[in-house]
């Protein structure tokens, strides 16, 4: 049952995070969890500088959502970043992700917590489940 919960465009403030967004159900079949950020809205993270940090986590239930383990995390800086030669083009990177193959099991289910620190940022984004 692949699928994608949408983080729709917000501000977060890291005085009320984190946020949780989810959960939504991982099939038997699914393999592969993937989190991606938009670094790209007005006041998102290519619009500020490094002192603003955005953190991803993405959680997966074994049991339906009464208890959550880390599947995978990390921090994103805010600034802008190119992709380099030779395998990128010099533009500049305007999604940041993180993905991991899902433990196996049944009855999994998986969401995104997003957190920031240094001021608020405006962040959307998806958790697709493949």
């Amino acid at each position: 049952m692949a699928g994608t919960i949408t983080i729709p465009l917000s501000t977060l403030d890291p005085a009320h995070g984190p946020y949780t967004f989810g959960p939504a159900p991982a099939a038997d079949t699914d393999t592969r969890v993937v989190l991606a950020v938009n670094r790209d809205p007005a006041g998102g993270l290519n619009s500020l500088t490094a002192a603003v940090v955005v953190s991803l986590t993405a959680e997966q239930s074994d049991d339906g959502g009464a208890t959550w383990f880390l599947a995978v995390a990390t921090t994103i800086p805010g600034g802008q970043y190119v992709k380099p030669p030779p395998r990128g083009d010099g533009s500049v990177i305007t999604v940041s992700q993180v993905q991991v193959d899902l433990y196996p099991g049944t009855g999994r289910r998986v969401r995104a917590v997003v957190s920031v620190t240094g001021a608020a940022v405006a962040v959307s984004g998806t958790l697709t489940v493949s």
